[in-house]
């Protein structure tokens, strides 16, 4: 199988964010779409994803003559033989509960054809226990889109030791064709990619503020002046070429003794919770925040995938 075979796709659970979302970069790359959710006449997906398409278009991300066909290319049912039977790919988007990604999983199977594709957008659970689900295992895949994912372009694809080859490349030139950056991950590991990146790096920034190294401040305001700066055109496989895989050697000999590798949870992060400071959500986490602020701090993320994306575009 290859991309070419997957025209027609259904996300199961697919009427909130992140589901409109993937329903957009589908449809926008020329696939049919169906968002199945258990009570249409409430589903506001289609909606949504028009005032997300307008936001584009204002942006200089998508033009106006392109809108009309990517939200006609868009259909919701609640009906499972009109969401499951035609689809050459499958795409759950339900909440992470082992017990209803099995009951949608197996759903899944009794209606569709045998050569679909059954991915699942979890973002922390196994691919290898959610495939136990069904008995052709070799078609379940794990696909994690990043969120916004309409504007992040990584999605994570996701084998497990059943899963056919021609599926996962199919996989990867469908998300390359619809815009997105795929990425393979060959083994079922918590964290995936980029979570294990992203949390490696957490761990040692939260242990320097237990450690009274520096204040949260200080250190988000290092990682962002620093090699935060240069990740998106360098990161460490390439910059280890560049300084040499010497002196990379060299300071890992040196370094790594001294980094954190404890299995515990930050003892401040810990306190945090149990003190009820969550962060925007209640003012006050590892820093203050006002309303103003933290809209601030969400309108200056936003501005930034927005303006990446528009690069990438330009330089495509």
């Amino acid at each position: 199988m290859n991309s070419l075979d997957i025209k027609n796709i259904t996300i199961v659970g697919g009427s909130g964010m992140m589901g409109v979302g993937i329903a957009q970069i589908f449809s926008g790359g020329g696939r049919n779409v169906t968002i199945k959710t258990r009570n249409v006449s409430n589903c506001t997906a289609i909606e949504d994803m028009s005032a997300q398409l307008d936001m584009f278009v204002r942006e200089g991300l998508l033009d106006e003559s392109k809108k009309d066909g990517i939200l006609d290319r868009v259909s919701v049912t609640a009906d499972a033989i009109e969401a499951y039977a035609d689809a050459d790919l499958i795409f759950e988007s339900v909440p992470e509960v082992m017990e209803i990604k099995h009951a949608t999983f197996k759903e899944m199977e009794e209606y569709a054809k045998p050569e679909c594709i059954f991915a699942s957008g979890t973002s922390v659970k196994s691919i290898t226990e959610i495939a136990a689900a069904v008995e052709k295992r070799d078609r379940v895949i794990g696909m994690h889109f990043w969120n916004p994912a309409v504007l992040i372009p990584l999605v994570e694809v996701i084998r497990t030791q059943a899963s056919r080859d021609d599926i996962v490349s199919s996989a990867m030139h469908l998300l390359q064709e619809c815009g997105k950056a795929p990425a393979e991950c060959k083994k079922d590991v918590p964290g995936f990619l980029a979570n294990r990146l992203q949390h490696a790096l957490w761990r040692e920034a939260f242990y320097m503020l237990d450690q009274g190294i520096a204040d949260a401040n200080t250190i988000d305001e290092c990682i962002k002046n620093s090699f935060g700066f240069r990740l998106p055109q360098i990161a460490p496989f390439e910059n280890a070429d560049m300084v040499s895989t010497k002196l990379s050697l060299n300071i890992h000999n040196y370094i790594f003794e001294h980094l954190y590798s404890g299995l515990e949870p930050s003892t401040k992060l810990k306190q945090l919770v149990a003190e009820g400071k969550q962060g925007f959500k209640t003012g006050e986490g590892f820093q203050h925040w006002s309303e103003a602020s933290a809209t601030e701090s969400k309108n200056r993320l936003f501005q930034y995938l927005i303006d990446q994306t528009k690069y990438r575009q330009q330089n495509a």
